[in-house]
């Protein structure tokens, strides 16, 4: 195999949200979930995780929307963070967080980034990711914020 190929996993699609969780439950540490996927590729190319299977969360539409509620404002994991920043009710009711959305990344990511994606995103920081002495990681430099990082 060459170094550069990402390894092979199986590619699933379940039909419900309820097929999803049993999948997840199925292949625990070695199953991954699947949303908007902004993260996933880099993890799997850069050997960081090695499912056997990959569960697509993407045709749940369960998963999808915003919904207001008796209690307030029900937002789908798989809702786009462009969804949420552009939200007339979101806006009305909770306006910081059509403000946080629209600070995230840049439009191409929102477009594609999900909510509930974002919440579960393993590692936030890319330097703390790759195990370099970061302030995160028990050193003493913050490299996402230093200039010799750039």
């Amino acid at each position: 195999m060459m170094k550069d190929m990402i390894p092979g996993f199986e590619l699933i699609q379940p039909a419900s949200v309820e097929g999803a969780l049993n999948l997840l439950e199925e292949y625990g540490e070695t199953g991954w979930a699947l949303a908007g996927g902004m993260d996933s590729l880099g993890w799997f190319k850069n050997r960081g995780k090695r499912p056997e299977a990959v569960i697509d969360l993407e045709g749940l539409d369960a998963l999808k929307g915003i919904d207001e509620t008796s209690d307030g404002i029900e937002i789908g994991a798989l809702t786009t963070l462009t969804e949420v920043e552009r939200s007339p009710l979101i806006r009305e009711r909770f306006s910081l967080l059509t403000e946080a959305a629209s600070q995230v990344a840049s439009p191409q990511i929102r477009n594609a980034g999900t909510l509930g994606g974002n919440l579960c995103q393993d590692t936030r920081c890319w330097y703390y990711r790759y195990g370099v002495s970061c302030y995160r990681a028990g050193g003493n430099t913050c490299y996402a914020g230093a200039t010799e990082a750039l």
